[in-house]
């Protein structure tokens, strides 16, 4: 008997997991797509007092393996208006404040400030805080918009600019894009797009 109820177990779990698949792929909307891109809009031309007043808050910990390729392509981004970038260092252990100071320094391009707020108060985990403690920051520069991304994505040059772009001509609040993720393996490409939504 107790061999009959373990494989019922078993055969229900799985066909609640399938009926709960089937209801995703069929019933919302082709969610697993990522071929979704902004939309085409129409950019206001190049002077500055056109664009919104954006800040970039970057938390980030034990990141200095992957900052050389990630900082740099925001501090390098081609936006007309004003931005900055919020750099919060999370407690890291490897440098990670000392080197994204030392690659704005070398690179240049936008402004950068880096922060660290300490030990996160109980019931906020260290990103988190990060993460409040760089909006903080940059709403004290009274930005129109605040890009939130982490330190591990690199950016294409323009990236900014299209999510102005596309946040204003849609008079939307907020636009969210999924960084390209990085999959070589048959079993990383099925089960990252269903890991990620």
């Amino acid at each position: 008997m107790g061999q009959t109820a373990d494989v019922s177990a078993v055969v229900w779990s799985a066909a609640v997991s399938l009926a709960a698949w089937l209801w995703l792929l069929l019933f919302q909307g082709w969610f697993w797509r990522t071929d979704v891109r902004l939309p085409a809009s129409r950019e206001p031309d190049e002077r500055p007092d056109l664009w919104p007043d954006v800040c970039v808050v970057v938390p980030a910990r034990d990141e200095a393996a992957v900052l050389p390729a990630s900082l740099p392509s925001l501090l390098a981004q081609d936006y007309p208006g004003r931005a900055e970038i919020f750099l919060v260092d999370d407690g890291s252990s490897d440098g990670t404040g000392d080197l994204a100071r030392e690659l704005a320094r070398r690179q240049g391009g936008l402004p950068l400030t880096v922060a660290s707020p300490g030990e996160p108060p109980a019931g906020w985990t260290g990103k988190l805080w990060a993460v409040r403690h760089g909006m903080e920051a940059a709403r004290a520069r009274d930005p129109e918009y605040l890009l939130l991304t982490d330190a591990d994505i690199a950016h294409a040059p323009d990236s900014l600019r299209r999510l102005v772009a596309a946040a204003r001509a849609g008079g939307f609040d907020l636009v969210s894009q999924m960084a390209r993720l990085r999959v070589e393996s048959l079993w990383e490409r099925l089960v990252v797009p269903a890991f990620v939504f």
